[in-house]
C-alpha cells in the first residue's frame, strides 16, 4: 500500500507545469556523399570519424544513396576515414564549426587496402546546406582581433548591417558592459544572445546577460537573416557564443593588457599628467583528467583601474578668509 507521502509526492510532479524547451544549436555535424571511380554511389560502407582532440570515435554506414551524416559533434577538429573492400583506405581531415555542417565527400580509387589516400577538405566558398546569411569568428580570429576592453559585444560591430545603437544601457543595470547594436534596421530588442545552446538573454533590457572573457571562447557565431526554425523569436541579429573544452592536449592561454599615464601628454589647461593604472589580465586552461575520457577547462579574467584627474580653481584670498567677501560681488 502507498503512503500518503508517496501519493502526495507523486501527485505533485503530475500537476507541476513543465516549460518547453527550445531547440538549441551547440554542435556541428560532417556529412558527404561516397563514390567509386564511375562515380556511382557506395551503400552500407562505413565511415569512421574520430575526434582528434578528445580521442572520441564515431561510426555511420552510407544508405542507399551512397550519403551518410554525422550530427552532434562538438566544435573541433576530425578524420574522416573510409576503408570499403577493393579500394584504397580514404582518409580527410576536416574542422567542425557549431551550428554548421561540414560536407567531406569521398571519391574512392580501386586499390589495394593497404594503400591511403589523404585529402584536406576546404571550407568552400558558398554554402548549398543552409541559407542563413552568418560570419564565424574561429579561435584564432578572436584571438587575432584587437578589442578594446576585450568586450565580446563590441565584435557584433565587424558584421555587416551593423551600428551601435544610440541608446546605451546604463552601467547600474548593465554589469558586464554588453553593447546594443542594431542589425539591418531591427532594434536591438530583436537581438538573441545564446552562450553554449543555453539563453543569454536579459528578458527585459534585451542584453547579454553574460559577457565571457574571449580567451574562453572557441567560436563566435552571428547570423542575420534566414535563421533555422529553432531560432524563430530572432528578428534582428543571433550571437552564438560556445566555449572552449578541454581536450587530450594540454592548452592554454595568458595575456595582460596594459595603460598608464608615461606615454599619455599633460592636460593642455592645467599642464599636469594625473596618475592613471589600467590593467586587464587573466587567461585559459584546459587538459585531459582522464585522456578520452573527462576533460577539464577554466578562465578568468580581471582588471584594476585606478585613475587620477587635474582641475583648474581658486583658493580663497587673505581677506576672504577673514571674512570679506566683497570681491566675490565683481566690484
Amino acid at each position: 500500500m502507498l503512503s500518503p507521502y508517496f501519493l502526495f509526492l507523486l501527485l505533485f510532479i503530475a500537476l507541476t507545469p513543465v516549460r518547453p524547451a527550445f531547440g538549441q544549436a551547440v554542435s556541428g555535424s560532417i556529412f558527404g556523399t561516397v563514390t567509386d571511380p564511375t562515380g556511382a554511389v557506395v551503400p552500407n560502407a562505413t565511415v569512421n570519424i574520430r575526434d582528434v582532440d578528445r580521442g572520441v570515435d564515431y561510426s555511420v554506414q552510407t544508405i542507399s544513396d551512397g550519403n551518410y551524416i554525422q550530427t552532434h559533434l562538438l566544435a573541433g577538429h576530425y578524420r574522416v576515414t573510409i576503408a570499403p573492400s577493393g579500394f584504397e583506405t580514404f582518409v580527410a581531415d576536416a574542422t567542425v564549426d557549431v551550428d554548421a555542417a561540414t560536407r567531406v565527400d569521398a571519391h574512392l580509387v580501386i586499390g589495394k587496402a593497404s594503400s591511403t589516400m589523404t585529402v584536406t577538405t576546404e571550407t568552400p566558398l558558398l554554402k548549398t546546406d543552409r541559407a542563413e546569411l552568418s560570419d564565424t569568428l574561429s579561435t584564432t580570429q578572436l584571438a587575432a582581433l584587437p578589442v578594446l576592453g576585450r568586450n565580446m559585444t563590441d565584435l557584433m560591430l565587424i558584421m555587416p548591417g551593423a551600428f551601435a545603437d544610440s541608446f546605451q544601457v546604463a552601467a547600474s543595470e548593465n554589469p558586464q558592459s554588453g553593447l546594443q547594436v542594431d542589425f539591418n534596421g531591427q532594434s536591438f530588442t530583436a537581438n538573441g544572445f545564446l552562450l553554449d545552446g543555453t539563453e543569454n538573454q536579459n528578458p527585459l533590457l534585451a542584453i547579454a546577460i553574460i559577457n565571457p572573457n574571449i580567451d574562453s571562447l572557441q567560436e563566435l557565431k552571428v547570423t542575420t537573416s534566414n535563421y533555422d526554425a529553432e531560432f524563430g523569436s530572432v528578428a534582428g541579429a543571433l550571437m552564438q557564443a560556445t566555449t572552449k573544452s578541454g581536450t587530450n592536449q594540454v592548452h592554454g592561454t595568458g595575456f595582460e593588457y596594459l595603460q598608464n599615464d608615461i606615454f599619455d601628454s599633460a592636460n593642455p589647461f592645467t599642464q599636469l599628467k594625473p596618475p592613471l593604472r589600467w590593467n586587464q589580465f587573466g587567461g585559459s586552461l584546459g587538459g585531459p583528467i582522464k585522456k578520452n575520457k573527462i576533460f577539464i577547462f577554466g578562465d578568468y579574467q580581471g582588471s584594476r583601474q585606478r585613475n587620477g584627474g587635474s582641475l583648474i580653481t581658486t583658493v580663497p584670498t587673505t581677506a576672504e578668509r577673514g571674512g570679506n567677501l566683497q570681491s566675490l560681488l565683481g566690484n
